[in-house]
């Protein structure tokens, strides 16, 4: 376990973040990878790496690296369109190989064939990271669906895709990384509680005035004030680390597990309490706001139906005194 002071030392040398504007989620899981990279480029600064189901996030957060993002469907991140459990590349082509938040997106039977690949296109590191199936991960999910569902009518594509499949197993990931001749590491990353109450806090800001302005202020105080707070358990995600052996840096995933909970001690975690007392604001302000706009449509309509009722009135009174002047002529003499 590294010291105070040499954390304290590594911090200071830490590549900076391309800035606090993104979305916490996507913040979290590419700045994990940019220090989980620090460590693994220490004797070799510029690594190779294949970025598999990779977006252009990566290449803000890993500008000094050669990377190649090879998804199954062409898009503007895309070098190579191919399917990860069948990539084509030689063996060992690349220093690292890595899976951001994509494991939990392919069916589970096609899991184990795509970490193969990962395996025999990396020549010293595998690096997968993302949501990992625990019971409270599955609650978490669930409720963040059943809300989404509940407040827009719609559900969210990429959370009902890790429903349908199922979140992946670390378990079975390690085994089968450790299996195929790699030391293995796991840390956590994202705290469930505070990843469900701020994507909570996120879907009920859109649904109101000025939601999203407010919305990346939050993120951004989130990716500043939790980020080193968040690699605990109970996690969200978990960052995998494989060396091949031997490693060019035996022991480096192992180093960056120590680093993120080191660097969590020292920060401390930020009360949550705030987080949650803003959402409870917000979500009592939504349902004033959709109550509010409930009693205006039935003001209005009830307004045209006064309006209708008094034509119809008005129509009737024209009709009865026409009736009546008919009547008075037939009645009376003409003059």
């Amino acid at each position: 376990m590294q010291s105070t002071l040499e954390i304290l030392d590594l911090l200071q040398q830490l590549p900076p973040a391309p800035g606090l504007r993104f979305p916490f989620d996507q913040y979290q899981r590419h700045r994990d990878v940019q220090i989980v990279m620090a460590q693994l480029a220490a004797e070799q600064p510029q690594l190779q790496i294949l970025d598999v189901g990779g977006v252009h996030l990566t290449r803000h957060f890993l500008p000094e690296h050669a990377i190649v993002v090879t998804n199954l469907r062409q898009d503007e991140a895309t070098q190579v369109q191919s399917s990860g459990a069948a990539l084509p590349f030689a063996d060992q082509s690349f220093d690292v190989v890595m899976a951001v938040d994509t494991l939990e997106h392919i069916p589970p039977e096609k899991r184990p064939a795509f970490v193969r690949e990962l395996t025999r296109v990396a020549a010293k590191y595998v690096l997968v990271t993302g949501p990992f199936a625990s019971p409270l991960n599955a609650e978490a999910e669930q409720i963040l669906d059943t809300y989404i569902l509940r407040t827009s009518g719609v559900r969210h594509y990429y959370l009902a895709e890790h429903l349908t499949f199922g979140l992946p197993d670390v378990h079975q990931l390690t085994s089968q990384l450790a299996e195929s001749g790699y030391t293995v590491t796991a840390s956590p990353s994202g705290h469930t509680g505070r990843w469900l109450t701020m994507m909570l806090l996120r879907f009920a800001l859109a649904a109101t005035p000025a939601g999203q302005e407010a919305s990346e202020w939050i993120e951004q105080l989130y990716n500043h004030q939790f980020y080193w707070a968040d690699h605990t358990e109970p996690s969200y995600r978990q960052i995998v680390v494989a060396e091949r052996q031997p490693a060019l840096r035996a022991g480096a995933g192992a180093r960056a597990a120590d680093f993120f909970a080191a660097a969590r001690q020292i920060y401390g975690a930020p009360p949550l309490d705030p987080l949650l007392n803003l959402w409870q604001t917000v979500a009592v302000a939504h349902g004033l706001q959709e109550r509010t706009e409930e009693l205006a449509a039935l003001r209005a309509q009830n307004d045209h139906l006064a309006s209708q009722v008094a034509a119809l009135q008005s129509g009737r009174f024209m009709r009865t005194m026409a009736y009546l002047h008919k009547l008075r002529q037939k009645l009376l003499p003409n003059p």
